[in-house]
């Protein structure tokens, strides 16, 4: 996962000799992880570009027994960019690109409406990203380098 962080679209090959194993298996590792789902490629935009320029994260709070039922709609919506349960008081983050700020607060409305368990405790919007997915980005944000991430570490 690591070797392919830089490059997604590394050929098979370049991603054995990378790894020190043979073609096969390395094909044969990379399918056992993209079927079992612990390992998902995706191609990511600028929000410059994207119509939703304006990135806010909101920090809720759900019952534990509804916890995973509110997730699943969350992650329904195509705003989410990231929906993830934590521990502590606000045990549920959502990030959102929206086009505006006022289109942030009619989402809020509308998760308040649709999802009567979920109570937004906070929020924060992000004026410019440096850095998302391990790529560091211009004032445009677009990518213009890698860091790599090592989730191991």
């Amino acid at each position: 996962m690591t070797a392919l962080g830089e490059d997604g679209r590394l050929p098979v090959g370049e991603l054995a000799t990378r790894l020190g194993v043979s073609v096969n298996t390395a094909s044969r590792r990379l399918g056992r992880l993209l079927d079992s789902g612990r390992l998902v490629l995706r191609c990511d935009l600028a929000r410059s570009l994207s119509g939703s320029p304006v990135s806010v994260t909101f920090f809720g709070s759900v019952p534990p027994e509804h916890l995973d039922a509110t997730a699943r709609e969350l992650a329904k919506l195509p705003e989410i960019r990231l929906c993830v349960g934590t521990a502590g008081p606000q045990n549920l983050i959502a990030t959102v690109w929206v086009a505006s700020l006022l289109d942030a607060q009619l989402l809020e409305v509308k998760l308040a409406g649709k999802l009567p368990h979920l109570r937004i405790a906070d929020r924060a919007v992000a004026l410019r990203a440096v850095k998302l997915m391990g790529r560091l980005l211009d004032a445009e944000g677009r990518a213009v380098g890698y860091a790599q991430v090592d989730v191991w570490a």
